[in-house]
């Protein structure tokens, strides 16, 4: 990570795991972006949603992917995942 990216401490880093998980998951349900059709993505960090949206479950997060397409107009997206499908301690 360059120096001058802002990361905000609500952010959870995510090891290779938990990476691989998450894309495994955007495999299985068919993911590609929006914007370009790739079907490619760099895994970023998860934002717990659980306590912020009442909408949601508690054990939901919400994963950063930036489309690997260089060309692609809009490349920033993410995902909403449960905990227990990619993080490897999670409690069950």
């Amino acid at each position: 990570m360059t120096a001058d990216v802002m990361v905000r401490p609500e952010l959870i880093a995510l090891d290779g795991n938990a990476r691989e998980r998450v894309a495994e998951q955007i495999a299985a349900k068919g993911g590609y972006c929006e914007c370009c059709g790739a079907k490619g993505f760099d895994v970023g960090g998860a934002l717990y949603l659980g306590f912020l949206f009442l909408d949601e479950d508690r054990d939901n997060y919400m994963i950063a992917l930036t489309c690997r397409n260089p060309d692609c107009a809009k490349p920033r997206t993410g995902i909403v995942l449960s905990g227990k499908d990619f993080l490897g301690d999670f409690p069950q």
